[in-house]
């Protein structure tokens, strides 16, 4: 049985935030239907997230400063990234539980493979283009 105490502060302000991982959601969400220490806790937490006051914390993860770009998403599916940077991106999602970057790989996943880098690609030679005609003063 689930208890007030098997969920931090912090874990409470994620799942208002909707940034909890996944499995501590639907944990806490069994946790709530059990106990009542939990749903005050969760009361208070809710109404602290209603008062607007802003933490570096809260700051990070609203912002989700820690989370690659969807093409960084594309490229590590594709395999064209370096370990260093392939193992964070694991650890995001595998160790973090990441929810909103899951949600963005599961995209991609299931939408063209190669349409992310056709897009760079073009992005990339639009890039030259656009900088000849800015140093010509138009076409």
């Amino acid at each position: 049985m689930t208890c007030a105490r098997d969920f931090t502060d912090a874990e409470l302000a994620a799942y208002v935030s909707e940034t909890l991982s996944i499995e501590r959601s639907v944990a806490l969400e069994n946790g709530l239907r059990t106990s009542t220490a939990l749903r005050e806790r969760l009361r208070g937490a809710l109404a602290t997230s209603d008062q607007g006051t802003l933490s570096v914390g809260s700051l990070w993860q609203q912002q989700r400063v820690s989370c690659p770009g969807r093409s960084t998403w594309a490229a590590y599916l594709a395999g064209e990234l370096g370990g260093g940077l392939t193992g964070y991106l694991q650890f995001h999602l595998d160790e973090i539980g990441c929810r909103f970057c899951a949600a963005n790989v599961a995209d991609l996943q299931a939408n063209d493979p190669d349409a992310e880098r056709r897009t760079r690609k073009y992005f990339e030679t639009s890039v030259g283009r656009l900088s000849q005609v800015t140093a010509d003063g138009g076409e």
